[in-house]
């Protein structure tokens, strides 16, 4: 035991002695623990197998782990630079110092020191973290799995500042990384390290006639341990296609490459633990010629300059964009206004695309097609919109004389448009100031508001609607 000396009384522990006898207890139990509950760090992470996003682990077993977090110190205060992470191993969980892999900040590799204690990890930064940023954490390490299953492997992890003191609480699990599709937890079932039974009745056949897409059949593996299906084709075992579901039966390889295909497939419990491969055929896959499926439908909805355009996917799952064109009615000359990509990972439920040039009075035909891979294209699908008339006098001023102190807005310059007339009046901010109704005939706007109040002059929205047709504009109203 080392010796007491004068120096000693200087150290950090000895600050605590000499506050509480100066102060008294209590305070100094407030002066030491308050700055710990009220800590302004505030901190995410998840845990992950890695390249397995089952959040598995079979038994007697040493995966690799990834554990991440998003740290924000913009709020931290003295006290609070990061100086350790410690994990806390769930029962039956081990590993050594030679198990830790890496650290990574914000991408880039750091230095640091792994200490072991009976029941965590300790990884001690060589440099602490005290800027005032956001930090992305990665800590890659191995771990040996228990030798019985368990549902339920909680792990905990906390931060230790320069003194070794906590920062905080236990850091909170969340989706962090990117994928709301993997272990966005801190907890992993270990399962009985031992091989499902393969799936039986696997089939491969062309999904469509002049389609170059392949379709795969299965039954389902009756084992609630089964997380999945990895599909190879022409034996390639590095690179299977991940069906993440135990109880599907089925899957469609989209835009497979002429020629003949062999296929194969295992159920999964991990990455780790896969079963036999069983074959499911070949295919010969030719060009694909097939037109997608066309859109169901194609919403117009007017706005002051131009026209939003709307529309569901596509059924068919190899389209890559989408074209859209206008023509007016009664001519062949057909314009394309743009092209909208599709990300074949993450296809989109519902689409859309904002036309932002001023439409010009008559009737415009607005039209949708799906293109796939190969460029064949989709049967059109088609919405008509009709522009009414614009406002006279442009500007105008309700102080003026007649004509030029009220605006008149037309019933109607498409034949076809046909029913009650409302005009709607704007401000820059959205705000509807007035609105005006007709059965038929033109309607006037004196520059006032509902409560016959003169508005500011200045830019106004309008928004004519005659039989469900629309015509949006501006009016500049001088005072």
């Amino acid at each position: 035991m080392a010796r007491w000396t004068p120096e000693l009384w200087d150290r950090p522990f000895c600050w605590a002695i000499r506050s509480a006898r100066r102060w008294g207890w209590g305070l100094f139990w407030w002066m030491a623990v308050l700055p710990l509950a009220l800590g302004a760090v505030t901190s995410t992470g998840e845990l992950n197998v890695l390249n397995d996003p089952s959040g598995a682990v079979p038994t007697s077993a040493k995966p690799t782990l990834i554990l991440t977090l998003l740290v924000d110190r913009s709020q931290a205060e003295p006290g609070e630079e990061i100086k350790t992470i410690e994990i806390f191993l769930p029962p039956g969980f081990s590993m050594t110092e030679q198990d830790a892999r890496e650290v990574r900040i914000d991408g880039q590799p750091v230095p640091y020191t792994i200490v072991m204690t009976p029941q965590s990890a300790r990884f001690e930064l060589a440099d602490p973290i005290d800027n005032f940023l956001s930090s992305f954490i990665e800590i890659l390490f191995d771990v040996q799995t228990p030798d019985l299953p368990t549902p339920s492997a909680e792990f905990r992890v906390a931060m230790r500042n320069l003194v070794d003191q906590q920062i905080g609480e236990f850091i909170k699990p969340g989706e962090i990384d990117g994928n709301p599709n993997n272990n966005n937890d801190y907890t992993l079932v270990v399962f009985q390290n031992v091989p499902p039974a393969p799936p039986r009745g696997a089939t491969a056949v062309l999904a469509e006639p002049g389609e170059n897409d392949v379709l795969l059949r299965w039954e389902p593996v009756p084992d609630p341990e089964v997380r999945g299906y990895l599909i190879y084709r022409d034996d390639r075992p590095a690179e299977p296609l991940d069906v993440p579901n135990g109880e599907v039966g089925s899957f469609r390889d989209v835009n497979v490459p002429a020629g003949l295909r062999r296929y194969s497939i295992a159920a999964y419990k991990s990455r780790l633990v896969v079963s036999e491969q069983v074959e499911a055929g070949s295919v010969l896959v030719g060009l694909d010629t097939r037109p997608p499926d066309p859109v169901a439908a194609l919403v117009l909805t007017p706005l002051p300059q131009g026209v939003e355009l709307r529309w569901p996917r596509s059924g068919s799952p190899d389209v890559v964009e989408y074209r859209l064109t206008r023509r007016r009615l009664g001519e062949t000359e057909e314009e394309e206004i743009g092209r909208v990509p599709v990300d074949p990972q993450r296809p989109q439920n519902e689409y859309s695309f904002a036309y932002l040039k001023p439409l010009e009075i008559g009737r415009h035909l607005f039209s949708v097609t799906a293109v796939d891979e190969a460029g064949n294209v989709s049967e059109p699908k088609e919405a008509e919109l009709a522009i009414l008339d614009r406002p006279f006098p442009n500007p105008f001023t309700p102080l003026g004389e007649p004509p030029y102190n009220k605006v008149t807005f037309p019933a109607r310059s498409v034949p076809e448009a046909e029913g009650p007339m409302t005009v709607r009046i704007f401000d820059l901010h959205g705000r509807l100031v007035r609105e005006l109704f007709s059965d038929g005939g033109d309607l006037t706007w004196d520059g006032r508001d509902a409560h016959n109040a003169l508005l500011p002059g200045g830019i106004y929205v309008y928004q004519i609607e005659v039989g469900g047709m629309f015509r949006i504009g501006t009016v500049v109203m001088i005072r």
